[in-house]
């Protein structure tokens, strides 16, 4: 073992270097969330006014239970309980999307660049990327422990503890740290680093959905997805630790299996099979957009279902928003029958606003994936061959660009059109065809004027990628939990998430739209003239 592991602190050391920008941003995202959550949690829940048994009302809704975990029962809704209720699925996601790629990259990533191949051409053992990959998985859950667990006690949330803060913050470790280590093993199991990224956020996004049904229907289930054994430690209430337990026995048991592979198997080769492909490839091939489309299928493929399935689930739950109004008796004495019927068709069509803002993000993550692999596939070499050909760069980028922006277009209309039939059918009153019209038309201009700034970057200066993938998620987050967060109303317009003017409670504004369309025009233009002038590998 100890021949296995050697010059892990190497590694370790190089790793940490290496990381050091992307772990540094994310670990102030990720402490900003807490904090932030934390304080306007304690502002609303201390305040005086109808303004906190409507936020509890709410909060107890099921889509709002779908969205952001179910709340507790059978106990006093408090600051600490309900700050535990809405952000621990929330940060449980955040913290993954953090470490699931870091092990990859660390991992498969560097086998395929041929790093690790150089390295291990010396004396670093078999294991020791594993082992150094693992090492550094703790070391920053370490640091986002105490960081949690400061902020939390330094802001003396009504109804917190101590036990009831260390086991709310273990609690979100033990996720994470079983996460990261899923994503591990995953990286000795697939072939490519593209292959490992896209089983991971897979299991992550079938988790949630599990999740969101169980919340929904019945919380005896939620056991069901990894990410309610974390909501299952029930911190500030019943403080189970058995949760947490069982979540460090998983990732103790993957780890051990992640690193059993990477001790027998051969450097850049994966446990899964690849199917063969055919002897001779179709003619067809010949065509770059063919080619490129042929590749990309597979994730076309994953995002389109997790889309309908999205969606299915979001609309499935309209019919159960506007309980909130049903079952208040004070708003039954203030308001006529009319009157509560279209305060019921205004919340479904604000929560229709807060689903858009998911389904953008579904289709720019999607598009996005497809642009950038214009950098990856040159950085590992495969369009040498094109290169050498008859093919000029303007048609392999605008291949890219513009299978990219296909792609964010169907996968984002296919997530609407689910969420849209199905909220339909689940409602007694079904929404006129305008809404749906909204929808799209104040979605999809958003969607490709952030693909676009992909095509941008990737054009231009692909080294600032993560820089795109930061603005995205800092304006989804901004957009979407700004006002939890006492942001000011216009903190979002930084991005297009922050100019969907609330569609589809309300109209688009023309301005707007075109200002999108001008942005995407002169973006995909520019993407197009930096690839012809960059150099490529």
């Amino acid at each position: 073992m100890l021949r296995s592991d050697r010059h892990v602190g190497f590694l370790l050391r190089a790793n940490l270097k290496q990381n050091l920008k992307y772990s540094l941003v994310w670990i102030v995202i990720l402490e900003m969330m807490v904090a932030s959550g934390a304080f306007k949690m304690q502002t609303i829940m201390e305040s005086t006014g109808k303004g906190v048994q409507d936020l509890l009302n709410m909060l107890r809704m099921p889509g709002m239970a779908g969205l952001f975990g179910a709340m507790p029962k059978g106990v006093a809704l408090n600051s600490a309980t309900v700050f535990a209720g809405v952000m621990m699925v929330f940060m449980v996601i955040l913290d993954a999307l953090y470490v699931m790629p870091l092990m990859v990259k660390n991992t498969r990533g560097q086998e395929e660049s041929g790093l690790l191949e150089m390295v291990r051409a010396r004396t670093v053992g078999r294991t020791a990327a594993v082992a150094a990959a693992l090492c550094e998985l703790v070391i920053v859950n370490v640091i986002l422990f105490v960081l949690y667990v400061g902020t939390i006690v330094s802001l003396n949330l009504k109804g917190a503890d101590f036990n009831g803060t260390f086991l709310f913050t273990l609690a979100l470790i033990a996720a994470n740290l079983m996460f990261g280590v899923f994503t591990l093993l995953i990286a000795q199991l697939a072939s490519t680093a593209r292959g490992a990224n896209m089983i991971a956020y897979t299991v992550l996004g079938a988790a949630y959905l599990v999740r969101t049904v169980t919340d929904i229907e019945n919380t005896d289930w939620t056991w069901l997805s990894p990410i309610g054994w974390a909501q299952k430690a029930n911190a500030y209430s019943d403080n189970n630790y058995w949760p947490v337990l069982l979540m460090f026995g998983v990732t103790l048991l993957l780890a051990a299996a992640a690193w059993k592979l990477a001790k027998s198997r051969d450097l850049g080769t994966g446990i899964l099979p690849e199917r063969a492909g055919r002897a001779r490839a179709a003619g067809y091939l010949r065509s770059i957009p063919a080619l490129l489309f042929r590749t990309t299928w597979g994730v076309v493929l994953g995002w389109l279902i997790g889309a309908v399935v999205a969606g299915g689930i979001f609309g499935g739950v309209l019919n159960s928003v506007g309980d909130i109004l049903k079952t208040n008796p004070l708003y039954r004495q203030m308001m006529s029958v009319t009157q509560v019927n279209a305060a019921n068709k205004t919340m479904v069509l604000s929560f229709l606003a807060l689903y858009i803002l998911l389904f953008v993000a579904f289709g720019v993550v999607a598009g996005a994936q497809v642009v950038f692999r214009l950098k990856e596939d040159e950085d590992k070499g495969y369009l040498g061959v094109i290169h050498a050909t008859k093919q000029t760069r303007q048609t392999i980028s605008l291949s890219y660009y513009l299978i990219g922006l296909a792609v964010s277009l169907v996968v984002f209309v296919v997530g609407i059109l689910m969420v849209y039939y199905t909220g339909n059918a689940s409602l007694k009153d079904p929404l006129a065809a305008k809404y749906l019209t909204r929808m799209l038309v104040a979605g999809l201009p958003a969607v490709f004027a952030l693909v676009s700034l992909a095509i941008l970057l990737i054009g231009w200066v692909p080294r600032l990628s993560a820089v795109f993938w930061a603005y995205m998620g800092i304006g989804l987050l901004v957009q979407m939990f700004g006002s939890l967060l006492n942001l000011p109303k216009d903190s979002g317009k930084f991005s297009p998430f922050g100019w969907l003017n609330q569609a589809p409670l309300h109209a688009v504004q023309t301005p707007w739209l075109s200002a999108m369309i001008i942005i995407t025009v002169v973006f995909l233009i520019l993407g197009v003239i930096g690839y012809r002038q960059r150099d490529v590998v």
